[in-house]
């Protein structure tokens, strides 16, 4: 049998793992003992460890324990093999519910009789009384017959509940991550990872988790909290195999220690609508200290309190695990809580239907108060354990003269900076007087206040002697540090009401910077057909405009999806026409669909409530009839989905609070906003989604005081959220001209590696010395990833783009190209592999859109290496011989790269030959001999003389022959060395296939849809795991990335 372990061995993360996991109480089964109990590599199950502890249970009769029949274990053993035919999401969960709740199984009793009892697979009340086991190289069958190996995996009672990838120090975690989600694919080893609870990828220094089904981005770190210090410390000195404490100790003990992995489990995972979900460390953090506060633990003197979590940070998933672990609390006989019952409070329809779906796809089955009476029927049935209502149903449950006085009753408000405003907190208190009441907020603590016949927003004083005190608390900051959220940039474009025609051309002029002429006019003419002469239309028509080209040239090439607020529903369906009209994208709209107004500063006249009436009968009511909340619910699944057909989502006031759409990336604001409202609008974007660096908005109403005014509000002293004060702030908002010091701040940083070399150098050597040591390549492309990031949003950016210049934007982006010039050469020559495709991804635009892009440090004329004559000319220009050979290097490495992916294997071998020339020659530094060999060898590129072979398969295939190219290049250039040549035949199998998967996935403008890349790479990542396993080969994931990216950029040439 083949050696299967695609991967190296990480003995430094790995062997330390398994002597921590031995201290810490695991008993460590070895690879052959392993196979044994699993009788085949097929299934994952230790039966025999299984049914010695199901052996164990007991079920009452009577005054005493009977154990279980030998049959009805048998049956739970074969309850727990669960076929994934409904796929690994439904197994995983069908496997959790039996894991945390048992098996009811029927026992005959001594006198004749039949009953059920439940039968428990892990004993969550006696962690002692389970078996824990380690093993590692777990080897398992695919379906194709070849296998996987994950490197650690946990079990208990010889169920594995726990997957850990290691890598060593040097590796990225995230290439453990992305192994690990592999691994639970169709094609690999799903009936392992369907009993798997928490997945781990680490090296010493750093440690990411998630579970079964988590998105690569959404792998995060644990981090103790300070209560569980001196915990952590002490167990990791205990464990620690040589004294010293890596971070992966730490990871490992705060996540597997024994009874912190089955309070995880139990307590702190959910299914949530199709996604497996485990607590954050701040959510488990935030639900530990809610228990405390609730059972009287934490020497405060009431049950009361808020919880102040940054937004987007899961604060209705925390609620759930609340509901969830109160409920099991509730459970045991000494416990001072009975018989729970939960209420879920807000001040917005959308958010509570959201809350209610969210414990819905969780299988809590809440029950909705829609009105006053509805509210006052649920709390008189004591059968209803959960419910939610908005905060206004407690005012008409005043007027019947309601009030319920259990102590049973958990009032959980969310955003209790809104709901405690005026009387409305009164009324839940004198509703609901004895019940626990806990605040969940994100923003700021506001309570208006009056000064004179003035109102003003301010900070409120006395919300905890309203709510209790604080329970916990996670600053903007802190969820930006452990990719929670993202920052959000604020830009300005703000467009006046009234619009004059030096205003427009003005704002034409910055549109068509840097096109051509041609696209210029072109541009200039869409444009004047499309401003309306009226001046009522031309504001709207301008923005309309200005949003369709940044869309499109910011937002959709990068596989995003953004929102915009308009001032009014009228506005939003004349936003939606617009924007259908210039097309390009699927814009919907959500919003209010009767008469009624939405937010309090909408003014209706019969105009306005025509225009919304017509957009319902002419857009919603041929497809959904009056069913408007099928409808919101149609456009916002189709919005959040990736695949998705709406892209703009246009919106009033509703989902811009509680909306959770992580694929929104940009919120356009034309609407005035201020406060709370302002934050929580922003939030909209703030989510983590894959290549999102950070939520932008872009203003055309002029908010950006209002926000300043907003932010403000966190340094409240008294009300204890000064904790969020301009510090923490300024990492998680800024303004887009703050950018431009980043911009300056990389540029000089990019500049000061060369220092000492004339900017006007042509000798291309010379630049590439300075990167020959490998730190400072490093340095360099890490510096030159940031910087062309900034350069990408320089040019989608009015503010930026006005507060830089158009002449230092044109400094910044020559120098953007001549410095990828310069990587791309260097990474060649040292055999570097430098993934820059998520950040050409968004800068092509940028390349493709804006003329002049010759390199401005090469400054003479390009060498024409294809005409001997004309060539010889120009070279007696030069004085050295060195100049010479540099200036023909140059010019032919130029002439290879723009034809590598018409035949990658000519520019291969050429590209060899350069390189050992030059190796040659900086060894032996014989200029003359140098001259020569760089002569001769654009002789033989003029004269087509080559050694180029193909296999015999696809020597007819031009399509076929590029794919084998590129994955020749790929494995080169990652490697550092060609493949063997006893791989030609199967290389050219491997091209046909790879040129199949292309072939199938490309459809009409797939080369800018992120979708269909991400489908393709799929489908060539199992593709290349195949043929790895089939002949043999240990390829890193980095080198399968790169060949990927190779084969894709020649698939934009061929397709």
């Amino acid at each position: 049998m083949p050696d299967h372990t695609i991967f190296n061995e990480r003995p430094e993360s790995q062997e330390r793992a398994l002597k921590v996991l031995e201290k810490l109480g695991y008993t460590r089964v070895s690879r052959g003992d392993a196979e044994k109990k699993r009788k085949s590599r097929k299934t994952v199950l230790f039966e025999d460890e299984l049914e010695a502890f199901l052996s164990k249970r007991t079920y009452p009769y009577g005054n005493e324990q009977r154990f279980f029949a030998g049959g009805s274990i048998a049956t739970a053993i074969r309850a727990m093999h669960v076929q994934n035919a409904a796929g690994l999401y439904a197994a995983n969960k069908e496997i959790y519910e039996m894991l945390c709740s048992g098996k009811s199984l029927q026992e005959t009793l001594p006198d004749g009789t039949k009953q059920s009892f439940d039968i428990d697979y892990i004993d969550f009340e006696h962690p002692q009384n389970n078996t824990f086991q380690v093993t590692d190289e777990f080897e398992v069958e695919r379906p194709n017959g070849k296998f996987a190996r994950p490197d650690i995996v946990i079990l208990v009672n010889g169920i594995p509940l726990a997957v850990i990838e290691c890598k060593k120090l040097s590796v990225d975690v995230m290439e453990g991550v992305t192994q690990n989600i592999r691994n639970w694919g169709n094609e690999y080893i799903p009936q392992l990872f369907q009993y798997t609870q928490l997945v781990l990828a680490m090296n010493p220094d750093k440690v990411l988790y998630g579970t079964c089904g988590t998105t690569a981005d959404y792998f995060v770190s644990w981090h103790e909290d300070k209560s569980g210090k001196d915990w952590q410390h002490e167990w990791c000195r205990k464990c620690s195999p040589d004294g010293q404490i890596k971070e992966q100790d730490r990871a490992l003990i705060s996540l597997l220690h024994p009874e912190r992995l089955l309070e995880l489990i139990r307590n702190f995972i959910i299914y949530d609508n199709s996604i497996k979900k485990i607590a954050r460390y701040k959510q488990y953090f935030a639900v530990k200290k809610c228990m405390k506060r609730i059972l009287l633990q934490d020497d405060v003197g009431t049950k009361n309190g808020v919880v102040w979590h940054t937004q987007g940070s899961g604060k209705t998933l925390t609620m759930i695990m609340l509901t969830k672990i109160i409920l099991q609390e509730s459970v045991h006989k000494d416990s001072p809580i009975r018989n729970p019952r939960f209420i879920m409070v807000t001040d917005r329809v959308n958010l509570d239907k959201q809350i209610r779906d969210n414990f819905i796809n969780t299988k809590m089955s809440p029950h909705r108060a829609k009105t006053g009476k509805g509210l006052i029927e649920l709390l008189q049935d004591e059968g209803n354990t959960i419910m939610t209502s908005l905060v206004n149903k407690f005012e008409a449950a005043i007027k019947q003269d309601y009030h319920n006085d259990s102590t049973n009753l958990f009032l959980f408000i969310d955003e209790g900076h809104r709901t405690q405003y005026g009387k409305l907190n009164a009324y839940m208190n004198r509703v609901l007087p004895k019940a626990v009441k806990i605040a969940f907020t994100g923003t700021p603590l506001l309570q208006k206040a009056k000064h004179g016949e003035k109102t003003t927003i301010e900070s409120a004083k006395d919300t905890y002697a309203k709510f209790g005190p604080l329970i916990d608390r996670y600053s903007l900051e802190d969820a930006i540090a452990d990719r929670v959220t993202v920052p959000i940039v604020y830009e300005g474009r703000v467009i006046p009401q009234k619009v004059t025609s030096e205003q427009i051309n003005a704002h034409l002029k910055y549109i068509t910077v840097g096109l051509t002429d041609d696209e210029r006019k072109d541009l200039e003419k869409k444009y004047s057909r499309f401003i309306a002469i009226s001046q009522t239309r031309q504001r709207l028509n301008m923005v309309a405009f200005d949003l369709h080209e940044h869309f499109i040239k910011y937002v959709k090439p990068k596989g995003f999806k953004a929102m915009l607020t308009c001032s009014s529903r009228a506005a939003a369906v004349e936003m939606y026409y617009l924007l259908r009209k210039l097309g390009g994208l699927k814009p919907a709209v959500v919003i209010t669909p009767n008469t009624q107004k939405e937010g309090d500063d909408e003014e209706n006249t019969k105009e306005t409530d025509k225009i919304i009436a017509d957009f319902f009968v002419k857009e919603v009511d041929p497809l959904y009839k009056n069913n408007y909340e099928i409808y919101e619910d149609a456009m916002t699944g189709s919005f959040v989905e990736e695949d998705g057909e709406v892209d703009l989502l246009i919106v009033k006031d509703k989902l811009l609070t509680g909306f959770d759409a992580p694929i929104a990336a940009v919120l356009y604001v034309d609407k005035q906003l201020r406060d709370h409202t302002l934050l929580q609008a922003i939030a909209r974007v703030n989510r983590v989604y894959e290549n999102k660096d950070f939520g932008l908005i872009v203003d055309y109403m002029g908010i950006f005081k209002k926000l300043n005014s907003a932010l403000d509000l966190y340094s409240d002293e008294k009300s204890g959220m000064n904790g969020f004060d301009s510090k923490d702030i300024a990492s998680a908002i800024s303004a887009v001209t703050e950018q431009k010091a980043k911009l300056e701040e990389y540029h000089n940083m990019l500049w000061r590696i060369f220092d000492g070399i004339d900017r006007n150098e042509i000798i291309a050597n010379v630049w590439q010395e300075r990167l020959r040591e490998q730190d400072i390549r490093k340095d360099f492309y890490a510096k030159l990833a940031s910087f062309a990031k900034l350069t990408d949003f320089l040019y989608s950016s009015h503010d930026l783009f006005e507060a830089v210049g158009y002449n230092q934007s044109e400094v910044y982006r020559k120098d953007y190209l001549f410095f990828k010039k310069l990587k791309d050469s260097v990474s060649l020559r040292f055999n570097d592999s430098v993934d820059f495709s998520k950040y050409e991804d968004g800068i092509r635009q940028l390349l493709n859109t804006y003329v002049g892009a010759e390199d401005a440090r090469i400054i003479i004329e390009p060498l024409d290496i294809l005409n001997r004559e004309k060539a010889a000319e120009q070279l007696m220009r030069l004085g050295s011989k060195e100049a010479k050979a540099e200036a023909i290097q140059t010019r032919q490495i130029e002439v290879l790269e723009s034809g590598r992916y018409d035949d990658p294997i000519k520019y291969m071998t050429f590209m060899d030959r350069i390189k050992e020339t030059i190796d040659e020659y900086m060894s032996e530094r014989d200029s003359e001999k140098y001259l020569l060999n760089m002569e001769r060898l654009a002789e033989d590129y003029r004269e087509g003389r080559s050694t180029v072979e193909y296999p015999e398969l696809i020597a007819d295939d031009g399509a076929a022959k590029t794919f084998f190219g590129s994955i020749n290049i790929g494995v080169k250039k990652a490697a550092g060395v060609p493949l063997d040549n006893k791989l030609k035949e199967p290389l050219g199998q491997l091209a046909l296939a790879a040129k199949s998967i292309v072939a199938d996935n490309a459809k009409r403008d797939w080369r800018d849809n992120v979708v269909v890349h991400r489908n393709i790479k799929k489908h060539l990542d199992d593709l290349l795991f195949d043929f790895m396993e089939d002949n043999n080969l240990k390829w890193s994931l980095e080198t399968i990335d790169i060949v990927i990216d190779e084969i894709l950029m020649a698939a934009k040439r061929v397709y």
